[in-house]
């Protein structure tokens, strides 16, 4: 009878997730796993802009990227945690062949094809954002969501004022 109580109990314990740990549902799962990668990528690019832009305006950019999607990493990072979901934590086989051919450019090229690169980023991560922040059902991932949106929306902003702008190397629109 005890061996039966102390194997009940037993996986009663498994069964429930850990302390404090809220599971998400597999789409929402799938999207903060999708954000999460979203704001390695940027930072990892962010990092190559930084040490490689011309332009000080782009360096600049560059840089707030790796900022700000530092922050939001670290964010997201710690609502995976909770919420019992791995993340990537570096750059996919992808996205690092696409920054490797980024990073072949010098110049006024780089600076173009970084300040492209960043404008088309971000509106997928905007758009990503938007719809799923709408369908979200777990409060914390759509509070998380409804925050970095701004921020998101800035950097495009901005992405796209200095990709038509002499500042990347291209001329005014």
């Amino acid at each position: 009878m005890l061996k039966t109580l102390s194997a009940l109990a037993l996986s009663a314990l498994l069964a429930v997730p850990a302390l404090g740990q809220q599971k998400m549902d597999n789409d929402e799962a799938a999207a903060l796993k999708r954000l999460a990668q979203a704001n390695v990528n940027e930072i990892a690019a962010g990092k190559i802009g930084a040490e490689k832009a011309q332009s000080p305006d782009v360096k600049r950019f560059a840089q707030k990227m790796v900022d700000d999607h530092g922050r939001m990493a670290q964010e997201l990072k710690a609502l995976a945690q909770s919420k019992g979901v791995p993340i990537a934590e570096s750059t996919g086989m992808t996205d690092m062949a696409k920054l490797k051919l980024m990073e072949r450019k010098s110049g006024a090229e780089f600076d173009q094809a970084f300040m492209d690169h960043m404008v088309k980023e971000h509106e997928l991560t905007a758009k990503d954002v938007e719809v799923t922040a709408s369908k979200a059902k777990d409060a914390e991932f759509k509070a998380a969501l409804q925050k970095a949106l701004p921020h998101i929306k800035q950097h495009l902003a901005e992405a796209k004022r200095l990709q038509s702008s002499a500042a990347a190397g291209g001329t005014k629109k």
